[in-house]
């Protein structure tokens, strides 16, 4: 489908996006982070969107790029990356609610990986505009020993780029669960990543999760792909991770199978997509504290 690129003015520096066509207004406005090395467009791969299913279900999403991806600017070199990356998309959202806000009940974020992170940060926060939940994925707190050392082992001073073969290694669950020209789909959305976040999601962020999701008020939709080869998967670490947003009202947490930590350009991903959107239909329409799956 046709979209429409967007540029917000967050404080001093630019962001950028695409949106999908007006959707309900009895619909939540969702705001879509993408993960590492990867642009907003990865929401948005052909046969694998989101944004598509979003649009076609009712609707509207915003999917942003993340400091120092597509069209948005970088952050100051020393500044921490996942909380001046909130600090910006916070300020970001904010300008995009003021324009929104009448077509809205509230907002409901979607995100992946490194932008999960990133959105527990923003949540943590506490918004002065109305989250309404967040759904995160590709996303835990403890990686395997050989990724902990490869991306402590990268080279300083340049944004670091993957091939598509690395892709395949880390991101991509066997053969049988995704199309054999997956990871060549998707490379349009491809990108490198800023070093700082690739040593932060290792470093600082298995140390501070647990005390930022204490400090997430909003519900929670949490899945850990089955094949993820960044994090360590199995259902205890699924279990536990959920279990950090002690103030979230309500939460649901899954081991998703069949899937590796892209789990959107995987062929059960729409399956994951049509959870999210269940997930956030319930946010505006199910007060109550109750497990929603």
């Amino acid at each position: 489908m046709a979209r429409e690129r967007i540029e917000i003015a967050a404080g001093d520096r630019r962001v950028t996006g695409v949106t999908t066509r007006p959707g309900s207004a009895e619909a939540p406005l969702l705001v879509a982070l993408h993960g590492g090395t990867y642009t907003s467009a990865y929401f948005d791969v052909p046969g694998f969107s989101f944004l598509d299913l979003a649009e076609a279900t009712g609707f509207t999403a915003v999917s942003l790029d993340r400091p120092g991806y597509g069209g948005s600017d970088p952050l100051d070199d020393g500044t921490p990356f996942f909380a001046g990356s909130a600090t910006v998309l916070d300020d970001a959202i904010a300008r995009l609610w003021a324009d929104r806000s009448a077509e809205h009940p509230g907002i409901v974020i979607v995100s992946h990986s490194i932008g999960s992170a990133i959105a527990v940060h923003m949540a943590a926060g506490k918004p002065a505009w109305p989250l309404l939940g967040i759904a995160l994925h590709g996303v835990n707190d403890r990686s395997p020993d050989p990724v902990v050392n490869a991306w402590n082992a990268m080279p300083a001073g340049q944004p670091i780029a993957f091939t598509q073969e690395q892709r395949r290694m880390f991101m991509y669950g066997p053969d049988g669960t995704m199309d054999a020209d997956a990871v060549a789909r998707a490379e349009i959305s491809a990108a490198p990543a800023p070093l700082a976040e690739l040593l932060e999601i290792v470093r600082e962020w298995p140390a501070s999760a647990a005390q930022l999701a204490a400090g997430v008020t909003v519900p929670v939709h949490y899945a850990l792909a089955e094949f993820d080869g960044l994090w360590l998967v199995d259902e205890e670490r699924v279990e536990k991770f959920a279990g950090y947003f002690t103030s979230a009202p309500w939460t649901v947490a899954s081991l998703f199978r069949g899937a590796g930590h892209n789990i959107d350009h995987h062929h059960l991903g729409r399956t994951l997509h049509l959870e999210q959107l269940a997930f956030a239909w319930a946010c505006v329409h199910r007060r109550s504290p109750a497990l929603v799956g």
